[in-house]
């Protein structure tokens, strides 16, 4: 479960391209959400390759893993790692299939619809609720600009979130969790605005494998 909260978490900022300009000091949440809004905006698909490696507080890996995101308007995913922990995330925007390879098992849910349980819903486009849901805050790290985005609702899994922008390029995020651990993922090789196979976002469950299927109360 910890895998798939990330790939969701990853979705708040796939849309980002557009490097914007930050002072050497820390804007207040109007300028910084609109700065961030501005990023969401200008992207409409993207395919990158990704690095990820969750550190316990002291610093330590605690796990690493590689593989393909591929994102597009309004909220598909296609999130696959390789292996060994080899997994398969898709949305087509309403449905999500999360398929475990190793167990044979996938399950199958509805995307939620609200913003602040699925940051992934600012693919959407609806970037109308981030004010509401986030205090959003901008800082010039040197060639790297950085956003911070921290849930007004404490009941998130994560405490908050951190992208960084280098060469209008979204460079990493970071997911900064309650229990203390870091989970950083670098992305490399990202196509922007390229156009991408809008069959991928749609799963067909192999036969032979078990379903668990979590939508519309079932």
């Amino acid at each position: 479960m910890k895998i798939i909260k990330q790939a969701l978490s990853v979705l708040a900022v796939m849309m980002a391209s557009v490097h914007v300009s930050a002072a050497n000091v820390q804007t207040g949440d109007n300028a910084a959400l609109n700065h961030f809004i501005a990023h969401l905006k200008q992207v409409n698909d993207m395919e990158t390759h990704f690095e990820q490696v969750t550190a316990d507080p002291a610093g330590n890996a605690l796990q690493s893993l590689s593989g393909t995101l591929v994102v597009a308007r309004p909220g598909k995913m296609r999130w696959q790692t390789e292996p060994p922990y080899e997994q398969l995330v898709v949305s087509d925007g309403q449905t999500l299939w999360v398929y475990d390879m190793d167990l044979e098992q996938v399950s199958i849910r509805e995307l939620e619809q609200r913003l602040q349980d699925t940051p992934a819903l600012l693919l959407s486009g609806d970037t109308s609720e981030i004010s509401a849901n986030y205090h959003v805050s901008e800082t010039d790290a040197g060639a790297i600009d950085r956003y911070q985005l921290i849930p007004k609702d404490n009941s998130q899994l994560f405490d908050y979130l951190e992208f960084d922008y280098k060469e209008n390029v979204l460079a990493a995020m970071r997911i900064f969790d309650a229990t203390g651990q870091i989970t950083e993922i670098r992305f490399s090789d990202s196509q922007v605005n390229q156009g991408v196979d809008q069959a991928g976002f749609t799963f067909d469950v192999p036969d032979g494998v078990d379903v668990i299927d979590g939508r519309y109360g079932r």
